[in-house]
């Protein structure tokens, strides 16, 4: 598998000029392994950008590698809650146009008195802390137009049965943050934005032990998302075509929360 990845890079650098290299828009998508993160990465590959693809290791983004075929897809391997790794990676990239902040960590349901300081940790140094940073080192390498994405979710307003009380806090935080980031980066001309959805047909859908089924009947739509649906929000935010928004939380849910 790494091979043909080596071998697929070298053939795309032989066959753009310097100035197709240097008009080519750049993305960092993190938790690009599958589900969102992954129907993402391929979207915007398939538009055309050069996407690094985050994943905690090489044989977790082999699949995502698989499925990009000849689209632009490179791997870029850390765990957002390593920071010093978070550091040296992103700032290896020559630059950077669009972020998705994507890489989530949830955990099973449980009653307060059985939650630890492990699980709220580890949800919180994922979900909120990898955020900020890979941010951060991220700005340094972006110019004016550049734009982000946070990936937030429907829980981050409702909590409730379907989520663990870490997991919808951390979504509440990345809102929080998404805002006060977006009010500072504006003059630098910036974008940051968040995708809130609500549920879709990935594998964290499983951790609220219903079926299928169930959704269709809570779901005002009818029906359960996808991932494209996410991704389709999330390319139209990063691009130009949305270049006068900046700090909102958009709900992509099938209408399960309105207004």
């Amino acid at each position: 598998m790494v091979l043909a990845y080596v071998k697929k890079e070298a053939l795309i650098r032989k066959s753009e000029t310097k100035k197709e290299k240097k008009m080519r828009k750049v993305a960092v998508v993190t938790g690009a392994a599958a589900g969102i993160g992954q129907c993402i990465a391929l979207e915007l590959a398939k538009a055309g950008y050069e996407v690094y693809a985050n994943a905690r290791s090489l044989s977790k983004i082999e699949d995502t590698l698989k499925k990009a075929k000849n689209l632009n897809v490179k791997p870029l391997i850390f765990d957002v809650r390593d920071i010093p790794s978070v550091k040296e990676n992103i700032c290896g990239i020559d630059k950077i146009d669009c972020l998705v902040n994507n890489a989530g960590l949830s955990i099973e349901n449980k009653p307060i008195c059985e939650i630890t300081e492990d699980d709220w940790d580890s949800v919180m140094q994922t979900n909120v802390k990898g955020y900020f940073f890979v941010t951060k080192y991220a700005l340094a390498k972006m110019q004016r137009g550049a734009s982000i994405v946070n990936i937030s979710s429907g829980a981050a307003k409702t909590g409730g049965d379907f989520v663990s009380i870490p997991y919808s806090s951390s979504k509440g935080a990345i809102n929080s943050l998404t805002v006060a980031m977006a009010r500072v980066l504006a003059k630098d001309g910036i974008r940051l934005n968040a995708v809130s959805p609500g549920f879709v047909d990935t594998a964290m859908l499983e951790l609220n032990k219903k079926p299928k089924e169930y959704y269709e009947g809570v779901i005002p739509i009818g029906k359960l998302g996808r991932p494209i649906d996410i991704a389709n929000m999330v390319l139209y935010l990063l691009s130009d075509k949305a270049d006068f928004m900046t700090g909102q939380i958009i709900e992509v849910n099938g209408g399960d929360i309105m207004g």
